[in-house]
């Protein structure tokens, strides 16, 4: 009776945890991919409520920091970086820090489902009509990938 105990409540407590995906997302590119990606990865992120930052660097669009999601403790902020890979892929880094009230700041290394939510709802819609579909996990394309030899 103790072992089914245990067990239920094994099965529960692993059913809780949160799901944690890399602070990155890609994107294949559907559609001409000419000149014009970059302006579209602009004003996607200026539609999903970000505010588009000029660097030094070329081909990547980079967004200022912002909240992303509250707590009673501590507050998460993050900025983006899209960055363009060989014409058909477009990445989407996640730099993102919590911040404490006592001003302690830890960088986050991995997005649960809120901070992913909070990221990539509105900008995936946004990115979706302008031709650029999200792509699965990597782990899911590395599975796919080893699937089809």
């Amino acid at each position: 009776m103790r072992l089914l105990a245990l067990l239920v409540c094994v099965l529960l407590v692993a059913g809780c945890a949160p799901r944690l995906s890399p602070p990155y997302r890609d994107y294949e590119v559907r559609m001409a991919a000419d000149d014009s990606l970059s302006m579209e990865l602009r004003e996607a992120l200026t539609d999903s409520g970000w505010t588009v930052e000029e660097k030094s660097s070329p081909g990547i669009v980079s967004t200022q920091t912002q909240e992303i999601a509250s707590g009673l403790l501590s507050t998460t902020y993050a900025a983006l970086d899209l960055v363009p890979l060989s014409g058909d892929f477009v990445r989407v880094y996640v730099r993102a820090e919590s911040r404490n009230v006592l001003g302690g700041r830890t960088k986050v290394y991995a997005l649960n489902g809120r901070l992913r939510e909070a990221v990539y709802g509105p900008l995936s819609e946004s990115l979706r009509q302008r031709g650029l579909v999200p792509l699965g996990t990597p782990r899911d394309r590395d599975e796919d990938a080893t699937d089809e030899d």
